[in-house]
């Protein structure tokens, strides 16, 4: 599983006396039924089904860019080519991680494809077998064997400069059979929210309060939405970079191969930001246009937040695993913005969401 366990308290004292959902612009408990259907429909056509298509494409192409390797014979080109691809990827995914929930979750696919740190010893020893790297084995290793991030050691070397003549028949036969695994879940993920496909989730998110199998109500849905957001607020400041920061070991970061590290961080409260919008590449109706109907301090504080995450983030220059020595000010500088934006969502959005949904 992920290295890090996410825990959510909410007090009911939260919902009852929380002062963020109402100023000289609110408008009590109004419900705007046609707003709020509309967002759940916006979220679901916007954001998670364009970004699972997104994540598909990119390791789709991913998955032919490795098999070039073996095709044509690898050039540091064309290794170049499977770096870039795998971070346009990593973009998709981390943003995508704003709204964990759904088959994302309860197909296990989240774990089965962004676990770390790298587990080195069992993964050599992978390398040294003579076993054969079919779909069903890989399909069998353990989370931390498979996924974004063996491929990223596998293409970027320990210290990120590795060559492509490097890469022995091995451990191009074990990258191989990854990138393809990674492609067929990603392919799965975007089936999964499509709504043409049978048995998808679309229907389940956008019936949410009208015969949905998983949402009696239309709350429900918005309640599933925000702790999604403040749990990753919570996994980044938290886990993601307070457990390395603290232990000051970077051998428990998330992208150090690629050096990608804040990046991944950077990308996740972009997520958040996006569901917040309402949008991916196009723009719909969010929860923005929620909180603008009845509270603009609290739509003007959320965006704040966000912006201070985001740019707390930028001021960590050097690769995460140099920052949390070097860099300790800004580091923590970007635990407190992210977790200040954490409290925000948990102690004013949500109770809001609650007051103006039913």
């Amino acid at each position: 599983m992920r290295n890090y366990s996410i825990t959510l308290l909410l007090g009911a004292a939260v919902l009852l006396l929380s002062s963020g959902c109402a100023d000289n612009n609110s408008s009590g408990s109004q419900v705007n039924a046609t707003l709020n259907t509309t967002i759940i429909e916006d979220f679901s056509a916007n954001l998670s089904q364009a970004a699972y298509t997104d994540l598909a494409s990119q390791t789709s192409t991913l998955y032919d860019q490795v098999l070039a390797l073996q095709t044509d014979g690898a050039t540091d080109e064309e290794l170049t080519a499977c770096r870039t691809t795998w971070r346009s990827a990593r973009q998709s995914w981390e943003r995508s991680e704003a709204f964990l929930f759904g088959p994302v979750s309860t197909r296990k696919i989240d774990p089965s494809i962004d676990t770390w740190p790298v587990n080195f010893n069992d993964l050599e020893s992978q390398l040294k077998s003579e076993n054969e790297f079919t779909d069903s084995y890989i399909e069998n290793l353990e989370d931390a064997l498979k996924g974004f991030h063996p491929i990223e050691y596998l293409i970027f070397g320990e210290n990120g400069d590795k060559a492509a003549t490097d890469i022995t028949t091995r451990e191009l036969e074990y990258l191989i059979a990854l990138s393809k695994n990674l492609k067929s879940l990603t392919s799965d993920l975007e089936e999964s929210w499509d709504p043409s496909a049978s048995d998808n989730y679309h229907v389940v998110f956008t019936t949410a309060g009208k015969g949905s199998t998983v949402y009696a109500t239309q709350r429900d849905a918005f309640e599933e939405l925000v702790n999604a957001m403040i749990g990753i607020c919570d996994e980044v400041a938290n886990g993601k970079i307070d457990e390395v920061f603290v232990a000051k070991d970077a051998t428990l970061e998330e992208s150090p191969f690629a050096k990608n590290s804040i990046t991944d961080f950077t990308n996740n409260i972009t997520g958040v930001q996006n569901v917040y919008l309402g949008k991916f590449d196009a723009d719909g109706k969010g929860l923005e246009d929620l909180v603008r109907s009845y509270n603009l301090q609290l739509d003007a504080d959320i965006k704040s937040k966000l912006t201070i995450a985001i740019d707390a983030l930028g001021k960590v220059t050097d690769p995460f695993g140099t920052a949390i020595t070097s860099q300790p000010t800004q580091v923590q500088n970007a635990i407190n913005a992210i977790n200040d934006l954490k409290d925000e969502l948990e102690t004013n959005l949500l109770p809001f969401v609650k007051l103006h949904t039913k």
